[in-house]
């Protein structure tokens, strides 16, 4: 029988790698990717002395592990009592379960892994606190998870002194955010779902953006991350701020109507917040892998007679919801909009170089 004060004090000693799995990985994180952001940012000596960690937290029940989808590659889990440590909850019941199906999760998490790990050998970070203090530094959501881009906002209205009263897309993820804790105090009551509550359970990757109004009038932060679209970075310049903006495409896709629609929802978001700057957007759409990059650039080869990227400018340039053009309603010219599209290649970097093939 496993004492809880030994979990505490476990929790304790090793909080740092539970903090990255947590905020990184939002619970879920490969192996792999484990390893190289603690190398990275010397949080371990070795890759035997994280083993010897993970080790320690799986015997305690802090963490589990399984595959990563058919592959080898394990995929590292934090169990309720580590999360209960880290959100600093009494009871157990205060706090989500990881739920048993983690792929879509887990395929999420190694996605933004991806995309940290390119940040930390940008800008050859050194520890787990000069990550989060650049994290802030470039106003990236990637250290965000579902749920908490009201956090984020907060954020940036206090970075920027921004007006509350002029930030409706804050008031509205408030109000959702809200409304998100009352359902969370209702299915505790109701004890439904064997104890767990319910907002961990939630998957908005597959939301259809076909109701453009209803997504459209209820953008938020959440909305952004939800569709697993993130902030990389802010600049600020002399008279003009860069936006860069990753949309991923989780699922596989490889729709084109999809990415149109994530710009279009990521000018809106970033233009009701900053409502008196100019601003220039730089999107990175990220694909599975180089033949899915390939495919989406032959897609647009064949919808242009001149460059790949025509077909999107031009379905932005005309992007109509209730017969108003959206980029003539936010000032924002198509040449503010620079788009490029790359890949994870996750195959080969993360299930082994086997392709899986559905037959259904």
């Amino acid at each position: 029988m496993i004492k809880t004060e030994d979990k505490f004090k476990i929790c304790r000693k090793y909080r740092v790698y539970l903090e990255i799995i947590f905020t990184l990985g939002n619970g879920v994180i490969l192996q792999k990717q484990f390893y190289e952001i603690c190398r990275k940012l010397y949080i371990s000596r070795s890759d035997y002395k994280t083993r010897k960690v993970l080790s320690e937290l799986d015997r305690l029940q802090i963490i589990k592990k399984q595959n990563f989808l058919y592959s080898k590659n394990k995929v590292i889990i934090l169990k309720k009592f580590a999360i209960r440590f880290l959100l600093n909850k009494k009871y157990s019941n205060q706090v989500a379960s990881i739920p048993k199906a983690i792929d879509k999760r887990a395929i999420t998490s190694v996605f933004k892994l991806d995309r940290v790990i390119k940040v930390i050998d940008t800008y050859d970070l050194y520890d787990w606190n000069n990550f989060l203090d650049k994290m802030y530094d470039l106003n990236s959501t990637l250290i965000y998870n579902k749920t908490k881009g009201i956090f984020y906002h907060e954020m940036l209205m206090s970075k920027y002194n921004l007006n509350l009263y002029e930030q409706e897309i804050y008031i509205r993820g408030l109000e959702n955010y809200d409304n998100m804790l009352r359902n969370l105090e209702y299915g505790r009551k109701k004890k439904f779902n064997d104890n767990e509550i319910s907002f961990y359970n939630l998957d908005r990757d597959n939301i259809k953006f076909l109701n453009k109004r209803n997504k459209i009038n209820n953008i938020t932060i959440d909305t952004l991350i939800n569709a697993n679209i993130h902030i990389e970075s802010i600049t600020d310049l002399i008279d003009i701020k860069v936006v860069e903006i990753v949309v991923m495409d989780v699922n596989n896709t490889q729709n084109i109507n999809r990415i149109i629609d994530s710009i279009i929802m990521s000018c809106i978001a970033l233009k009701e917040i900053f409502k008196k700057d100019n601003l220039e957007f730089r999107f990175k759409i990220i694909m599975w892998d180089n033949v899915a990059k390939k495919n989406v650039k032959s897609i647009l080869a064949n919808k242009s007679i001149n460059q790949e990227y025509n077909y999107i400018r031009s379905r932005l340039s005309t992007y109509k919801v209730d017969g108003r053009n959206v980029l003539l309603d936010l000032k924002l010219d198509i040449n503010d909009i620079k788009i490029s599209i790359s890949h994870i290649d996750i195959y080969k970097k993360y299930l082994g170089n086997i392709k899986f093939i559905n037959k259904n």
